[in-house]
């Protein structure tokens, strides 16, 4: 029964989904729906919170590896949930906390990553094959088009750079994103049918 009725549920919301939207019919069933996907996202969050909770409480039970990093994970985070819920996420110390906390610590982590960045680059563009040149020496001319250098050693950059991510590189990206919709669309059929149920607890 725990695999029949997730894959019921699954099964039933999907196809109620879809012929509502493509044919237009009961908006108000369709929003219904969108409530209970939700609802169910906050159940999530909240089973997540009591797993992060038990994890850490265990670690810290233990003494196990960096167990004084999880008081203060656990601190910050229910001292946070418990100032949302009071204050509410409108009030200037939450929002206060969240900018200066959040932010410079999302910067810094990827100001950082520019590092690795520039280091997978290097390895990526060694001129080894015919490919591997061709986009080396379009890293090039990207990479001097939008320096300010670049138009003092040769003006063409700028039209060139323009030129291959108006048209090359959106002709890529176009044929990328076409290839993962109709990967996102296979998975979806084959989750609808019951192929993949990743939503069980064995995820078969």
């Amino acid at each position: 029964m725990k695999k029949t009725l997730p894959f019921i549920l699954t099964f039933v919301s999907a196809l109620t989904i879809t012929v509502c939207v493509f044919f237009d019919l009961a908006p108000a069933l369709v929003e219904e729906i969108d409530k209970w996907f939700i609802l169910s996202g906050a159940v999530v969050c909240c089973i997540g919170l009591v797993n992060l909770t038990t994890v850490h409480a265990r670690n810290i039970k233990r003494r196990g590896r960096d167990w004084d990093l999880s008081y203060v994970l656990l601190f910050i985070t229910f001292a946070y949930l418990v100032l949302g819920i009071v204050a509410g996420p409108t009030h200037p110390l939450y929002a206060w906390i969240f900018d200066s906390t959040a932010v410079p610590l999302g910067a810094t982590f990827y100001s950082v990553l520019s590092f690795y960045i520039v280091s997978a680059a290097y390895r990526a563009f060694r001129a080894k094959t015919r490919d591997a040149a061709i986009l080396l020496v379009s890293g090039i001319i990207v990479l001097l088009g939008n320096a300010p250098i670049g138009e003092v050693i040769y003006p063409g950059f700028g039209t060139a750079t323009k030129w291959i991510m108006d048209i090359a590189n959106t002709a890529a990206m176009r044929a990328v994103i076409f290839g993962a919709t109709i990967g996102s669309f296979i998975t979806a059929i084959r989750v609808f049918l019951g192929i993949d149920r990743p939503y069980t607890a064995a995820g078969e």
